[in-house]
């Protein structure tokens, strides 16, 4: 017998994949079109598109099989994340930047250590689909101020789109990730992609990483997912000097290898604050996440480190 809470997250799908393919019959729109007419009918309550009447008889029977069902934000956040992947199949597109659910759980967890406050300010600056950042506000029990950019379009309104399924109040910019300007920010969250460095050309993971930390605010952080090879390209330790001067590196996080099957990546934990002691940081290789015993050892080291690094602290300002 089906979770009941799985069918929910099916329900929901089975309703947006659907209406995708009554529009499509209407407009042969692209599919990324589809879901952004069949994303404006759910919330509007009712068929908004200019439609015949069999099309809008047909969508209406549509929505009204989910219309008494309380879906939790997860329910949706899942379900339009399989929509989307089905989106950058049917359009023979790369899959984006989409970042495995787990990983957005963790970096939340991680976020809950570093940033103490209540209300926070929280900004992913390449959040392709928002996969990532939906994942971590939905696993956080803090007032957010939220900001999204892409250069890509669609990418922009698909982040748009799942946040108002989810009633995220989120500012997106569309523009180049190295033009935006904020201040004092508490938190900043990433996935990089993958980008191999050319001959006599800046690495552009370095760049951003250093025009992001010019954001954060005294103990704002900076959580970012790299490839493995981050530091390989800091030949003359350029980067790394440049980033010391008013952050410290706090935690490095090998992820398990099945997660990434193009190459291996780390997490990045970045703090704006000078530690005495620069090595002061947790390093730890994560498990398998199926692999519940060795997975939470891990979280043990990380919550001792924090412990212990918290005290430090603490005893630093009396």
């Amino acid at each position: 017998m089906q979770d009941v809470k799985t069918n929910y997250l099916e329900a929901f799908y089975d309703c947006v994949d659907e209406s995708n393919n009554v529009l499509y019959d209407a407009y042969h729109k692209s599919y990324f079109e589809l879901i952004e007419l069949t994303v404006q009918n759910i919330l509007a309550g009712e068929v908004i598109c200019d439609c015949d009447e069999e099309t809008e008889k047909k969508l209406n029977e549509i929505y009204d099989k989910i219309a008494n069902i309380d879906f939790t934000v997860e329910d949706v956040r899942k379900a339009m994340q399989a929509i989307i992947l089905k989106g950058f199949k049917e359009m023979r597109m790369a899959n984006g930047n989409t970042t495995p659910d787990t990983l957005g759980i963790f970096m939340a967890y991680l976020i809950s250590k570093l940033c103490l406050d209540k209300k926070i300010s929280i900004l992913d600056p390449l959040c392709g689909t928002g996969n990532l950042l939906h994942t971590i506000l939905n696993h956080m029990d803090k007032d957010c101020t939220v900001y999204a950019c892409d250069h890509d379009l669609w990418m922009t309104k698909l982040t748009k789109m799942v946040s108002d399924l989810l009633s995220i109040d989120v500012e997106i910019f569309l523009q180049d990730t190295r033009n935006l300007h904020f201040a004092e920010l508490d938190c900043i969250v990433f996935d990089m992609p993958n980008v191999e460095k050319e001959d006599k050309q800046e690495y552009f993971p370095y760049l951003s990483i250093l025009h992001y930390s010019k954001m954060l605010k005294d103990n704002g952080c900076m959580i970012g997912i790299v490839s493995n090879d981050f530091f390989d390209y800091d030949k003359n330790q350029a980067f790394k000097k440049e980033l010391l001067k008013d952050c410290s590196i706090v935690g490095l996080v090998e992820l398990p290898d099945n997660i990434f099957v193009s190459k291996p990546k780390i997490i990045l934990v970045i703090q704006k604050r000078i530690m005495e002691d620069k090595k002061n940081c947790f390093m730890v290789k994560l498990p398998s996440f199926t692999d519940v015993k060795e997975f939470n050892q891990s979280l043990m080291e990380i919550e001792a480190w924090f412990e212990k690094n918290n005290k430090y602290r603490n005893e630093e300002k009396v």
